[in-house]
């Protein structure tokens, strides 16, 4: 099935709204939480629950506020159903098991664009920097706020960005520049708000990938369960790389 081309409702400036939001959580909203905390509370919430606990924490009301203001716009702004965003069952099975097939011959590619960016930056003498979210998880001794973290890395965070980037932006520029150019920039902002230039490639292939499946089968299903198995995937081999090391227990 291919996603029907209806018009869509919200525009740019409600683009603009919500990743504003969005940008403003995840550049500045530690900063503004922790002062709250301090201001209102009395207390300082990194010495009380620890760095990563703190992050988890304005991670989850990124993707929670992010997401409503979304849920807002179509609901409420535009009196849209749910399903215009894409959360729909609608042929799961087919769509599921379309998803995992063109995952299986996307994964390698992803997989050699990654050794290829190591062996370049190998290369030219350039210490690659791992993703945010994988360090902490290496550095994290709590099994309580490192379950916490896999939860969100692995199934609360694909959720939201597959809301965020297919689910709202993509249909907005796909009305605007065509389905190749919506595919395109929803993949392109997809990597972008990941933060890390070593990683680009790989998270834009994905996003490639992701854009793609939205447009074929017209429902987040498959985008979602992709992205929470390479996720889920990557997340596995940091927790074995992180036993393996002794790091715990």
């Amino acid at each position: 099935m291919t996603r029907t081309t209806e018009a869509c409702p919200w525009d740019l400036m409600d683009i603009l709204q919500v990743f504003a939001l969005y940008f403003f959580m995840v550049l500045l909203g530690s900063t503004v939480l922790i002062t709250l905390v301090r201001k209102v509370l009395g207390v300082d919430p990194v010495a009380l629950l620890g760095t990563n606990a703190v992050v988890l924490i304005l991670s989850l009301i990124t993707n929670v506020f992010s997401c409503l203001f979304v849920l807002f716009i179509v609901s409420f702004r535009y009196r849209q159903p749910v399903s215009a965003l894409g959360l729909s069952l609608m042929s799961w099975k087919g769509n599921l098991f379309q998803g995992f097939l063109r995952y299986l011959v996307a994964f390698p590619i992803i997989m050699s664009v990654g050794f290829l960016v190591e062996f370049v930056s190998s290369s030219l003498g350039v210490m690659p920097q791992s993703q945010e979210v994988v360090l902490r998880v290496m550095e994290e001794t709590s099994f309580v706020v490192l379950g916490t973290m896999v939860f969100l890395g692995a199934v609360a965070g694909p959720m939201a960005e597959e809301i965020l980037f297919r689910g709202f932006l993509q249909p907005a520029l796909r009305d605007m520049l065509g389905k190749s150019w919506a595919i395109l920039l929803s993949a392109f902002f997809f990597s972008l708000v990941h933060l890390n230039l070593y990683i680009f490639l790989q998270i834009f292939i994905l996003g490639l990938l992701l854009g793609y499946l939205f447009e074929k089968t017209g429902t987040l299903v498959a985008p979602i369960a992709i992205h929470m198995l390479h996720n889920s995937m990557v997340l596995t081999f940091v927790l074995w790389f992180k036993q393996k090391g002794g790091f715990l227990g």
